[in-house]
């Protein structure tokens, strides 16, 4: 018999559990000789006797599955064993990692041509190159800059949890003169660098903005974009599980619904907006005003869905004409000699060897608001000015990078008398592999939003305000350090309710640095440009504090956090003047840009693809992404971004029908 060094915590978990894990962990007794073996191996093993695991799941051994959740809360070294047994045990379920699902490179998969190129693998790409690959007679590639999604993103409770890790692009502004004073001006702009994007990094909700914002693309030039011709598009991508009107789709590849165990504290919030004079209200309604349970892209299984999981995963193993590249950096468009059209991408593959590949019929930009603008700018389709000090040749004097919108948000702290009890535990761990349920499987008080007028809207205009509640979920600071010692907190809970301007009038840019491809453009979200965007700030920051104040939240002893932040002391705290200084010294911008590729007719100067999201005097390249929307959508903009890559897959095949 071997003798084993086990790694303790991993031990002790495996038997708190024994009676769950016994079987499986017998099997590997003699085989794993050190605990580096354990932690490195374990999961394969795991993954074979799994409590999710169906029988319905053949693992695929090309994938192997991101070690990303040890990685996080590496601030408090107290908490590494703890990370490292959890990561191993998230890795072990099978249903969340469907490892037969994932993509995984194929360095040995090249083509010279095929009929669709398709680059950016955020939100957007996958329904584009899920719906023509629909077609048997048309190939298609996908490219993705970054690596396949880790799965442990998607379980509810860590949403956010790779911000700033190595699957966020990590963006920061230029220095602002108007915002983020605190911070010297300069702002952090997360964007998603993996299959999925920056929806892999957010909340999953589900809304669609005002009518009035489509109903005014349409007044605008933009033939077949108003709210009721885009409503069907909206429609076929969805299958709400919680609406079934008109206006909702129950049929489209991403589940919709509101979380099926809510929050006490939800409640509560949903309570306190009755008393300020509030309605409940359905999200996605044309003229949503109120407070809502937050519908959220996630299924039955309790585990959040991207656009991958939803657009292209079902499809992999089955569709041989759609392929997929992770790690490959598109550089450049190749423009024919007569510069009037485009016929293939450059790219630097994981290997970092620069190839090509051609489009016998068009290449699809889904690269984001920054991918791609700069990917246009960098082969000379932009503003003159900015291209030829750079010895960018220019193929299009376009305004690409122009236009650039972002919702732009502050934030106001209170804490409740309420025990934390949401903790990150083995047992929350284990509760959320068996059963789905506990800490891990809810957003906390992100199941509460809200779509309200301030002060500077008029009486029938959309709302300007998004509110958002951050708090009453597991994180680092409530995790369980070791096994034995679980930690019985006696810490409060503590919140955020963050107002969000959904309707910023300032405009900004986003402009070529140089005219290599790996040096970032210069972003200048020109933030709070105007004084009504900080207004719309406060009127959300005042409305914020009289919510606390209700008696819903007073009953759980709410107290606003009026400990005065920096560069704001001198100010008296909840007055006009404090509430001003905190919107642009702690400015927060949300993952929601827009508007750098601007949809609109010819006779516009300003657009730069046009109705059917053609690039202008460029034949055989289109944009759909964010960067078309004229004006932003006053709303989370995952379902926009869906409903026009839906628009553009449809275009693309009438075009080649």
């Amino acid at each position: 018999m071997i003798s084993i060094k086990f790694n303790y915590t991993f031990f002790t978990f495996l038997n708190m559990h024994v009676m769950f894990y016994f079987q499986m962990f017998a099997q590997v007794l003699n085989v794993l000789v050190t605990s580096k073996l354990i932690k490195n191996k374990a999961v394969n093993v795991l993954t074979s006797t799994s409590p999710n695991n169906k029988g319905n799941c053949v693992q695929n051994a090309e994938h192997v599955e991101t070690s990303f959740f040890k990685e996080l809360c590496k601030s408090n070294p107290d908490l590494e064993e703890f990370m490292i047994a959890a990561d191993i045990l998230i890795r072990s379920d099978c249903a969340l990692i469907d490892s037969c699902r994932r993509v995984v490179e194929q360095p040995h998969d090249d083509v010279d041509e095929v009929d669709f190129i398709v680059v950016g693998g955020g939100v957007a790409g996958p329904v584009v190159a899920g719906r023509l690959s629909e077609n048997p007679n048309w190939t298609v590639t996908l490219f993705e800059s970054g690596p396949e999604q880790p799965a442990a993103i998607d379980i509810p409770a860590l949403l956010s949890s790779a911000i700033a890790t190595k699957y966020d692009w990590q963006y920061i502004t230029t220095p602002q003169k108007h915002a983020c004073l605190a911070y010297g001006g300069v702002c952090g702009w997360p964007r998603g660098r993996l299959l999925g994007g920056t929806a892999s990094l957010s909340g999953s909700m589900y809304s669609r903005g005002h009518r009035d914002v489509y109903d005014g693309w349409l007044k605008d030039g933009n033939v077949g974009w108003g709210y009721d011709d885009v409503l069907p598009f909206f429609k076929m991508s969805e299958n709400n599980r919680d609406y079934n009107t008109e206006i909702h789709g129950t049929r489209g590849p991403i589940p919709v619904q509101k979380p099926t165990e809510i929050l006490p504290i939800a409640r509560t919030l949903m309570e306190a907006a009755r008393e300020l004079g509030y309605s409940e209200m359905d999200m996605s309604e044309p003229d949503a005003m109120g407070f809502s349970i937050a519908q959220l892209m996630i299924n039955s299984a309790k585990v959040r869905v991207t656009t991958p999981t939803a657009y292209l995963r079902p499809h992999l193993r089955n569709r041989g004409h759609l392929r997929v590249k992770i790690n490959h950096h598109v550089t450049r468009l190749l423009v024919a000699a007569d510069r009037r059209s485009v016929h293939g991408v450059e790219y630097v593959d994981s290997a970092n060897r620069t190839k090509r590949l051609m489009a016998r019929k068009e290449v699809i930009l889904c690269a984001g608001v920054i991918g791609s603008a700069h990917l246009l700018m960098l082969s000379g389709i932009g503003p003159a000015e900015d291209l030829r000090p750079l010895g960018v040749p220019v193929v299009q004097d376009l305004r690409v990078g122009h236009n650039l919108q972002h919702h732009v948000a502050s934030r106001l702290g209170f804490q409740l008398n309420v025990t934390h009890d949401r903790m990150l535990t083995y047992e929350a761990i284990g509760q959320y592999m068996k059963q789905r349920s506990g800490p891990l499987s809810t957003t906390g008080g992100l199941q509460v939003s809200a779509f309200l007028r301030s002060d500077r809207a008029g009486p029938t205009d959309p709302a300007d305000v998004q509110l958002f509640f951050d708090g009453f979920s597991p994180n680092c600071a409530y995790a369980q350090p070791v096994y034995g010692a679980c930690k019985v907190t006696s810490d409060l809970v503590r919140m955020n309710v963050r107002p969000v301007n959904v309707r910023p009038r300032s405009r900004g840019t986003i402009r070529l640095a140089s005219a290599d491809p790996f040096v970032r453009p210069r972003i200048d979200p020109n933030y709070l440009a105007t004084e009504e965007d900080a207004d719309v700030l406060v009127w959300g920051l005042r409305l914020a504090n009289d919510l606390v104040h209700t008696k819903a939240l007073q009953q759980l002893g709410a107290t606003v956090d009026r400990s005065p932040v920096d560069h704001c002391n001198k100010h008296t705290f909840a007055t006009d003047p404090y509430w001003r200084c905190l919107v642009r010294y702690h400015t927060r911008g949300e993952n929601h840009h827009a508007g750098t590729c601007k949809m609109g007719p010819a006779s516009d100067p300003t657009a730069v693809v046009d109705p059917e999201l053609r690039v202008h005097r460029v034949r055989g390249l289109r944009v759909a992404d964010a960067s078309v929307f004229p004006t932003q959508p006053n709303c989370n903009p995952i379902a926009p971004v869906v409903m026009v890559a839906e628009k553009a897959a449809k275009f693309i095949k009438n075009t080649w029908r």
